[in-house]
């Protein structure tokens, strides 16, 4: 855990913090390979020049020509606006071009590490902390908390044994899950794998040829789950003769994680049902609900705009990321971003709009942003009061900061700093550098609080994970895939971690009232005369349905 405040370090030496040291040593004891099968076929995709799913294009996009015949300062004025309309593209096209080359050096120093580390049977990564708890491997490139083909490229070292379709179940959903067929029951998603064994050998078979794979939300991780899935079948067709060893790592995701946590904090029923904090048949999805909400609202309006956007369809995926970003301090604006994101992919080319999609994406967010407001008004009021406790802090100049429920203290401290610019030259070309230059000790007031709610959030996330991986540890599990809000280990062993990241969400929330605790410790911290006010009320969720609930994590 990078920290150098000796005020911090004296504190955190204060506390007893065995099970945050217990839990990143299980992280940094997992053994790991490369998937050679990955390897081989990620490398010739990327030489082959051709464009895949989950890897940026090899060349740049082209520049549009200037299209007119005189000097932009001596265009007519009936010009302008198409003239404005080029400099839009030509700056878009600039700015992706500029996107992709970083995004292939990730590709290809990927590509280079794991063909350097495919002659180990065994590697580990160092894992650390920063400063809200959250657990990280030091790792740029290649790590199981990186990008899509970097977590294909990784399996565990050590199998596990598969002797039959139980051990094999949670094979079977992963594959489902990263096809993005995870908005069904757990027995769906079992049943869908099943029907996919034909299409899976084939895609083992013949990689380049067959790009079943290439149409998954995650393709080349569902390119491992088809080699996998496949080889498990053709032993399990053999009539299971010798068993079936399997590395993969499979995952169970939180839904809507931080509104998970903001709605057990508040013990809210009706937030916590929209983001299965209690049992259901089928998984609830919030998105969609947020996206029916968009709808009506929208219905109720006479407008021309209005029409157009229902023509073309509110659906989940325009609203997930604006709901997703809530309980981080998410804005109407940042709101607008994504939703402006989401209509591109949705409708480029087919809409009244002509590709222009700040004014509907501007009008839009308006409408998505009070559906969210309508449908889960109890995480504001917990993110408010972590905000107003924050600006406590900040207007008697301290730094904020908390104990979590793994008796981590949280320091938060944005100082003020101001942006330097550097010129200078590299291989022939003008290079312009920036970066943060911390101006002094005191505090920067916007970042504190803007940062208040999510860093809270995010600290007890790290804390149900360290209390998770620490009785999995407990029950003699050893191998980990963990990302924040996503927990994986071997099919076979995933029964036994599903369990236990329920029982440990729901004995810390039983055992920590942790808005009440920050209420404590901020009136220990503070100057008396600070009138610190109370939680808000809490509401009636039965914690100990999360137990019972299939799609808490799914």
């Amino acid at each position: 855990m990078k920290q150098h405040v000796k005020e911090y370090i004296d504190k955190f030496n204060e506390q007893d913090v065995s099970v945050e040291y217990k839990c990143v040593n299980a992280l940094q004891k997992t053994p790991w390979r490369i998937n050679a099968f990955v390897c081989d076929v990620l490398r010739t995709a990327w030489e082959s020049g051709q464009l895949w799913e989950g890897l940026p294009a090899r060349e740049n996009i082209d520049v549009p020509p200037y299209p007119f015949d005189v000097d932009p300062k001596e265009l007519r004025e009936d010009q302008l606006p198409a003239f404005k309309d080029f400099k839009a593209r030509r700056n878009a096209i600039y700015n992706e071009n500029a996107r992709n080359m970083s995004r292939r050096i990730q590709v290809e120093r990927t590509i280079q590490l794991a063909e350097e580390y495919l002659e180990h049977d065994n590697f580990w990564f160092v894992w650390q902390l920063d400063f809200r708890g959250r657990k990280y491997p030091v790792e740029s490139f290649l790590s199981p908390q990186n990008a899509d083909y970097s977590k294909a490229l990784l399996e565990f070292s050590t199998p596990a044994t598969m002797d039959n379709d139980e051990d094999a179940k949670w094979l079977a959903i992963h594959g489902a899950n990263v096809f993005g067929v995870d908005k069904v029951s757990l027995e769906d998603r079992e049943l869908w794998a099943y029907m996919n064994i034909e299409n899976a050998k084939g895609v083992l078979a013949d990689p380049l040829g067959n790009k079943w794979w290439q149409d998954a939300d995650k393709p080349w991780q569902a390119l491992a789950w088809c080699k996998e899935w496949a080889e498990y079948n053709i032993v399990r067709e053999r009539g299971f003769g010798e068993p079936y060893e399997t590395r993969l790592p499979c995952a169970s995701d939180g839904s809507c994680n931080g509104l998970q946590h903001l709605s057990a904090m508040l013990r809210d029923a009706e937030g916590g049902r929209a983001v299965n904090l209690t049992p259901n048949k089928v998984p609830q999805d919030i998105y969609s609900d947020v996206a029916k909400r968009t709808t009506a609202l929208l219905e109720q309006e006479g407008t021309l705009m209005a029409r157009q956007l229902l023509e073309i369809g509110v659906c989940r995926k325009i609203c997930k990321r604006p709901v997703m970003i809530v309980p981080y301090s998410g804005t109407r604006h940042s709101c607008r971003d994504y939703i402006k994101d989401a209509l591109e992919e949705k409708c480029r080319g087919r809409n009244p709009w002509d590709d222009n999609f700040f004014e509907p994406s501007l009008y839009l967010a308006g409408f998505v942003w009070d559906a969210i407001n309508e449908v889960i008004v109890s995480a504001f009021s917990a993110m408010n009061y972590i905000k107003e406790i924050a600006k406590l802090y900040v207007e008697n100049n301290l730094s904020f900061s908390w104990l979590t429920p793994t008796n981590l203290v949280v320091r938060q401290f944005y100082p003020n700093s101001s942006v330097r610019r550097i010129r200078s030259h590299l291989n022939g070309s003008l290079i312009s550098l920036r970066y943060r230059e911390t101006q002094d000790d005191t505090i920067d007031k916007r970042k504190m609080l803007s940062g208040a709610s999510p860093n809270f959030v995010h600290s007890l996330d790290a804390a149900a994970l360290t209390l998770t991986v620490s009785k999995c540890v407990d029950a003699g599990l050893t191998d980990f895939a963990m990302v924040h809000d996503s927990y994986g280990t071997h099919s076979p062993n995933m029964p036994l971690l599903n369990d236990k990241l329920r029982e440990a969400f729901v004995e810390m929330y039983e055992e920590h009232d942790v808005l009440r605790e920050l209420y404590e410790k901020a009136v220990k911290d503070l100057p008396q005369e600070v009138d610190v006010p109370p939680p808000p009320e809490q509401g009636t969720l039965n914690l100990k349905e999360v137990l019972e609930s299939d799609y808490f994590f799914a």
